[in-house]
């Protein structure tokens, strides 16, 4: 569970599913979460309370989910996370999509903030685009 202000990659992975289909659908239910998923109905009902008990989550009885702010932030910074490692591992070292999908889903959660801003600088510098014109 939550530790700190920190929460575990599990949690962190619901309030990134949460931001998603918020994000496609607008009202965010207990079986939209265990069907994109594959959890069940229960799993994800008891994840919800824990994130609601940490203050990430708001939920009346029987309705849909929403995100608070906090909750809100906390999504959006491991979303920011898992594109940047995805986009890494498929623009500059060439990992195929399925599988930097993976690993960034993994990495997102154990990634240190100072190698993160790293990357980010990094990717911000680099257009891979650019470096590919530039080929012969």
């Amino acid at each position: 569970m939550a530790t700190q202000g920190r929460i575990s990659p599990s949690l962190q992975d619901y309030l990134e599913t949460i931001l998603e289909l918020a994000g496609e659908k607008g009202a965010v239910r207990i079986t939209d979460i265990a069907d994109h998923l594959g959890f069940t109905k229960p799993s994800v009902h008891q994840a919800a309370r824990d994130l609601v008990k940490i203050g990430y989550l708001k939920q009346a009885k029987y309705g849909p989910v929403e995100l608070t702010r906090r909750g809100r932030e906390q999504a959006r910074q491991v979303l920011e996370k898992h594109r940047v490692v995805y986009r890494f591992l498929v623009e500059l070292l060439g990992v195929d999509p399925e599988t930097a999908e993976k690993d960034a889903c993994r990495i997102e959660h154990v990634v240190s903030p100072l190698t993160f801003l790293k990357l980010s600088e990094f990717l911000d510098k680099t257009d891979v685009n650019k470096t590919e014109e530039k080929s012969p």
